[in-house]
């Protein structure tokens, strides 16, 4: 598959002509893998859209075009292989014109299928700036790995070894081992004896504790010396730290104050066993578990500055906003859709048939939301998905926080 960047650059530099492009978005998540549920939900969304497109006044070429692409697509995402990797896939395709690319995403918003002039890609450009690029560091008894992960994957940086502490190496300090950019360090445990003439009654179990105290507290230190190294030369914008070690939060306590303030929280990882792709998909989980504890905060939010003028309530009420750049984030019901108009040349959608800009025609599409979604990454809006159903019931259709009052 080619890289993330050849295929944006085809597709910003992709010209249609007369002809359209498709561009899908779809969700690819354990659920919706379940009994190929996620191509039902792509048959379901061609088959509205085939609906509207006979009430538009489009070329028979350019029909003709657009239907080959629904077939292309149906038989690539028919094929299991194609779709390993990945919780989301996104799927550009112009027949007549020999475009086809498919862009593999760690999640999307939600499900979207859009005929458009030119490919819709702000949704994997918002995805990306999201993500950022996350410091995963990984740490058990004797390991210390460090990995970065982006849109494209997740990629070891660095092994940091530790000889493990037991009996079996008689309490000796052993050699350990930093690899990275910068070469290997090898480091040393002094070792401490006592006076030859001491007595010291199991003296031998407490030292044997302590000394595992003290490997461990030694071993979170040059851990946390070798993070911060990485963030000089790295500058991840999240950190995220794996372990099955039950101690391992007193990490927290020799972590700079910079990775204090980008630090995410703890993910259940072997650092011996798990796999690239194992991770990245553990480091995604725990991301959008984060999202849904922060859905409760936004509703919150969103009722205290709707009393300031500073947010709106109300599928109508948004787009109003959209349409004067006034909307800063967008939150959208998991699910919601709802029938609308997109005028022909501005591509501002509408709930009636008119557009606000007078002589311009409009044409139905079957969910505006999909439109919504677009122009508010146009306009550089947040855009958050809101999926507990209480929350849900707390929004109108479309809600937004605004960037400046009302």
């Amino acid at each position: 598959m080619k890289s993330l960047k050849a295929s944006l650059d085809t597709l910003t530099s992709f010209k249609p002509d007369k002809y359209m492009v498709i561009s899908l978005y779809l969700k690819l998540s354990p659920e919706e893998r379940a009994d190929h549920k996620y191509l039902l939900t792509f048959k379901s969304m061609v088959k509205k859209q085939k609906e509207y497109l006979t009430k538009r006044d489009l070329d028979a070429q350019v029909l003709q075009s657009l239907m080959e692409d629904f077939s292309r697509i149906e038989a690539y995402l028919s094929e299991i292989d194609n779709l390993k990797g990945c919780r989301g896939i996104a799927v550009f395709s112009s027949s007549r014109r020999g475009l086809f690319e498919v862009i593999k995403l760690p999640y999307i918003y939600r499900n979207r299928l859009m005929i458009a002039p030119n490919p819709q890609i702000r949704e994997i450009a918002a995805i990306d700036e999201e993500l950022g690029k996350i410091g995963i560091l990984l740490i058990d008894r004797k390991h210390v790995k460090f990995y970065l992960m982006d849109l494209e994957g997740a990629y070891e940086v660095m092994d940091f070894l530790e000889p493990l502490v037991t009996r079996s190496h008689k309490f000796h300090s052993g050699g350990g081992l930093l690899k990275g950019a910068q070469g290997a360090m090898k480091y040393a445990m002094p070792s401490r004896t006592s006076a030859p003439n001491m007595v010291q009654h199991s003296y031998g179990e407490y030292r044997f504790h302590m000394r595992i105290r003290e490997e461990k507290h030694r071993l979170f230190k040059l851990a946390n010396d070798a993070l911060m190294e990485a963030w000089k030369e790295h500058k991840f914008d999240k950190l995220v730290i794996g372990s099955d070690r039950e101690d391992v939060k007193e990490i927290e306590n020799h972590l700079h104050p910079y990775l204090h303030k980008i630090f995410m929280g703890y993910v259940q990882v072997n650092p011996t066993e798990v796999t690239d792709t194992k991770l990245k998909s553990t480091v995604i989980d725990f991301l959008l578990q984060k999202d849904r504890e922060q859905e409760k905060e936004l509703i919150k939010q969103l009722e205290e500055l709707q009393g300031r003028g500073l947010a709106t309530n109300g599928t109508s009420h948004v787009i109003e906003q959209l349409a004067v750049g006034n909307v800063r984030m967008l939150l959208v019901p998991d699910g919601f859709e709802k029938p609308g108009y997109l005028c022909s040349q501005s591509h501002l959608p509408s709930l009636k048939p008119e557009c606000p800009i007078e002589g311009e025609l409009v044409y139905e599409v079957p969910d505006i939301v999909d439109e919504v979604i677009e122009l508010a990454l146009e306009e550089r809006a947040l855009v958050k998905v809101i999926v507990d159903p209480q929350l849900q019931k707390k929004i109108d259709g479309l809600a937004a926080f605004l960037r400046f009052p009302l």
